[in-house]
């Protein structure tokens, strides 16, 4: 699931953060009563900047640090935006970086979140990329399945036979969708972007039809009737995500929804090199190139 998750799965999320941030403004302008000191915090933005990790997680057991035996973080993603002009850079750390995790020695990153969840693992990644990251989003592929359902589905235009079947993938995988333009409902969409084997041209194709899909999805949440299903969004938002991202946070990010597009977005991946320690594989970072890139990113500070 990992593989999936990544870069389109951070994006889908940016889209829905966006709505669920805009509609939060909204909210809070039309009905709080004294809503001065949160809009001067929201509207006098001096930095300019959010900055939080994402963590992928394949699991249900992601709230509680006393259930991660065994669970380890499928994806960790460094995301920034600039709050004024939604901007916004993803950088993937890869989960076998060699990194030191406190009390347990130098492993893979994504061991952290096993040993002492997102808290850990958000400590663990400043301390490799000298960061400092103050929060987290922890969440799960199910999140895009609901989503899909609450906006009313997604408009695409499949584009070829789409038929696998795979017993031993976690979770098993059924994908029987037809070539042609078709609403998607939320598990038909995960069958669509989870579409490997098929495509002319191959990982190209898998690319362009979740490239399809992600514009297809912005479109639908910018239409006047998903303001009716912000509620529905806003519960799938705490159910499947497990974060201490200040709401603040969220609704500076929602201020651009109106005029973000998927230009905004760019990702990359923190540069070194694989290799081997004892027998066992790692990626070790290029300490200066790393730097050099967040610097430029702006995540981290002159």
């Amino acid at each position: 699931m990992g593989r999936f998750f990544k870069a389109f799965f951070a994006t889908l999320f940016i889209l829905i953060i966006l709505f669920i941030g805009s509609i939060g403004f909204f909210i809070l302008k039309n009905h709080i009563e004294n809503p001065s000191d949160f809009f001067n915090e929201i509207l006098n933005d001096s930095s300019g900047r959010e900055t939080f990790l994402l963590i992928g997680v394949d699991s249900k057991d992601r709230n509680s640090t006393e259930t991660l035996n065994g669970i380890r973080s499928d994806t960790i993603m460094v995301v920034s935006m600039d709050t004024h002009t939604g901007q916004t850079s993803m950088v993937s750390v890869p989960r076998d970086t060699y990194a030191a995790i406190e009390g347990h020695g130098k492993q893979k990153i994504n061991h952290a979140y096993h040993f002492g969840g997102p808290e850990l693992t958000l400590q663990t990644v400043n301390n490799a990329l000298g960061t400092d990251i103050r929060y987290y989003v922890v969440m799960d592929y199910e999140f895009v399945k609901k989503v899909t359902d609450i906006v009313g589905g997604v408009n695409v235009d499949v584009p070829i036979d789409m038929e696998y079947n795979d017993e031993y993938s976690d979770p098993p995988l059924h994908i029987n969708l037809k070539k042609g333009p078709q609403n998607l409902n939320g598990d038909e969409a995960i069958q669509f972007l989870r579409f490997r084997k098929g495509y002319a041209n191959q990982d190209l194709g898998r690319v362009e039809a979740q490239q399809q899909f992600a514009g297809a999805f912005l479109d639908r949440l910018k239409e006047p009737k998903t303001l009716l299903k912000a509620p529905l969004l806003l519960q799938a938002y705490e159910q499947y995500t497990n974060t201490d991202l200040p709401f603040s946070s969220v609704v500076k990010i929602g201020k651009n929804v109106g005029s973000f597009s998927l230009d905004n977005i760019s990702t990359s991946t923190l540069p070194g090199v694989p290799g081997y320690r004892n027998k066992i594989s790692y990626f070790f970072l290029n300490d200066d190139d790393t730097d050099a890139l967040l610097r430029e990113l702006h995540i981290k500070g002159e």
